[in-house]
């Protein structure tokens, strides 16, 4: 065509332009540049051209098409804005689709119901809801389909209870609700835990025939696992003809989150038995499993199941998990290996990895990776200094703690929580400061909570201070709103300085207020 010339006639080169811009093999950016030299080409031709790069996941270059475009004083249709309104959706700023809505309405496209659906998902990906219902309430005629786009976009940014809400205007609305509504509205009841309203869209589906594809199932399989009805989550799953990766995935972290642990470990067994290979959702709650489990030996084994796996420690979410697992296991070497050896660490790193130095009463190493934390240029927040005071307090580091309280509050100006206060004072108890103790609690902003009046109690009653606690005694819950824990900790109290006539006043104040020790302790040893 280039030595024939027939490359500057419209007609022929617009073929050759779209047959590259609709290949299979990536070619867009070829059919871009013969276009740009050919003068006379049609919409249509530079419509391929950005629809092009869309499929080719390029939405820059799309937006810049359609922008030559514009300029070119070429008339746009219905197909050109619509693919300039999904590139801007996949862009990381929204003022490009700002842009475009506004010459959607200069150009009279208001009343294009696939231009407005397409609008309203582009909004929904900025989490621009506010939009999404302008948008929604603007277009005259609405189908299933900008419907259902609505419903997903509230779901999505966590407006569940409005969802629902959406999920009765639509049935007003004579909407025939279809397969992608009922997974919009499982995911929202799912997140209410409404067992209710989901039982209803279960019946729902059954009686009006709708396809019970595999996306279906897995949100009824989800939404009866977080209302915590495992059984009926097991009837679907066990009857599903075909189970993805999704299926087990949500089976098996059901049964991680309602503590059936082994089960949660068989059906992972099962799902390698059956050659489907685990996601990074998976094995994420498998890792939570193994941590809850609190067992050295599956530790080390999900370990180098991972380390087989694409998903190793050079993800980030899975080396923050593989170390919490680690350190709750017993192994705070191996979760101290694995920070270390991470090419790039989060603040949920640094959390982590302090937490779990807290955790085995690792107080100096653990000032030492929050120092280092500082020095990386990482702002501690509340959850950070709450570990930080909490490693103070198992290590006895007692200047160490006050010095990292008043540099919360001074340096980093974050307001103390309740448990703040709490570990300040279980720090002072533990190194017998019982008087300095007592001054943190007068000086707490708001009403000091039972807990740490415990935690006080506890202290006088390992020094035999009887007077200071008789002080406190009247913090705690009147008669009859009183725990068992409240009960036993005074009577203990009592009995470490021998006032046995208190002991058996308490004792006898339990028998009245019917309290009884429903939990008692125990041990867990795995074999």
């Amino acid at each position: 065509m280039i030595t024939t010339g027939l490359i500057h006639h419209p007609p022929a080169a617009s073929k050759l332009v779209t047959s590259f811009a609709g290949s299979l093999h990536s070619k867009t950016r070829n059919a871009h540049l013969i276009a740009k030299k050919v003068e006379g080409l049609d919409t249509y031709t530079w419509n391929r051209i950005i629809k092009g790069y869309l499929e080719e996941s390029d939405p820059k270059n799309a937006i810049l098409v359609y922008t030559c475009v514009k300029k070119m004083g070429l008339k746009v249709d219905s197909y050109t804005l619509l693919f300039a309104v999904k590139a801007c959706g996949l862009v990381p700023e929204i003022c490009e689709g700002e842009q475009v809505h506004g010459q959607l309405y200069k150009l009279g496209f208001v009343s294009e119901l696939i231009i407005q659906t397409a609008l309203l998902t582009m909004y929904g990906l900025f989490d621009k809801v506010r939009c999404v219902q302008q948008v929604f309430d603007e277009t005259p005629h609405r189908d299933i389909v900008m419907w259902n786009s609505l419903l997903a976009a509230y779901v999505q940014q966590d407006y569940h209870s409005q969802a629902l809400a959406i999920s009765h205007e639509m049935v007003k609305d004579n909407m025939k609700l279809n397969e992608m509504t009922v997974v919009s509205i499982l995911s929202a009841c799912s997140a209410l835990r409404d067992l209710r309203m989901g039982t209803m869209i279960h019946g729902f589906v059954i009686r009006n025939s709708l396809d019970m594809d595999v996306f279906v199932q897995n949100a009824l399989i989800g939404m009866y696992l977080k209302c915590e009805s495992l059984s009926k989550a097991r009837v679907i799953f066990q009857t599903m003809g075909a189970r993805n990766v999704v299926s087990w995935t949500s089976m098996i972290n059901g049964f991680s989150d309602n503590n059936y642990l082994s089960e949660a470990l068989d059906l992972f067994r099962e799902m390698e038995s059956r050659n489907i290979k685990p996601d990074e959702i998976t094995l994420l709650g498998m890792v939570s499993t193994c941590s809850k489990l609190g067992s050295f030996e599956l530790g080390e084994w999900i370990d180098k199941y991972v380390e087989r796996t694409a998903f190793g420690k050079n993800c980030i979410p899975m080396a923050n998990a593989l170390m919490d697992m680690h350190a709750k296991c017993g192994n705070i070497n191996k979760a101290c290996q694995i920070f270390d050896e991470m090419m790039e660490k989060t603040m949920v790193s640094w959390t982590t990895i302090i937490h779990g130095l807290a955790l085995h009463g690792h107080g100096m190493p653990a000032l030492i990776r929050f120092c280092q934390m500082q020095r990386e240029g990482f702002k501690p927040d509340g959850v950070v200094f709450l570990n930080i005071l909490s490693a103070c307090s198992h290590a006895g580091l007692v200047d160490e703690g006050k010095k990292c309280f008043d540099s919360m509050m001074n340096d980093y100006g974050i307001k103390p929580w309740m448990e703040h206060y709490g570990c300040m004072v279980d720090l002072l108890c533990r190194a017998q400061l019982i008087n300095e103790a007592f001054e943190y609690i007068l000086h707490v902003p708001f009403k000091p909570d039972e807990i740490i009046w415990r935690i006080f109690l506890r202290g006088c009653q390992s020094q035999g201070d009887l007077g200071l606690a008789s002080r406190v005694m009247g913090n705690f819950p009147e008669h009859g709103r009183r725990g068992c824990e409240d009960y036993i900790l005074l009577s203990n109290l009592y009995a470490t300085v021998a006032e046995w006539d208190c002991v058996n006043e308490i004792r006898k104040k339990m028998k009245v207020a019917g309290v009884i020790k429903w939990s008692p302790g125990y041990s867990s040893i795995q074999p």
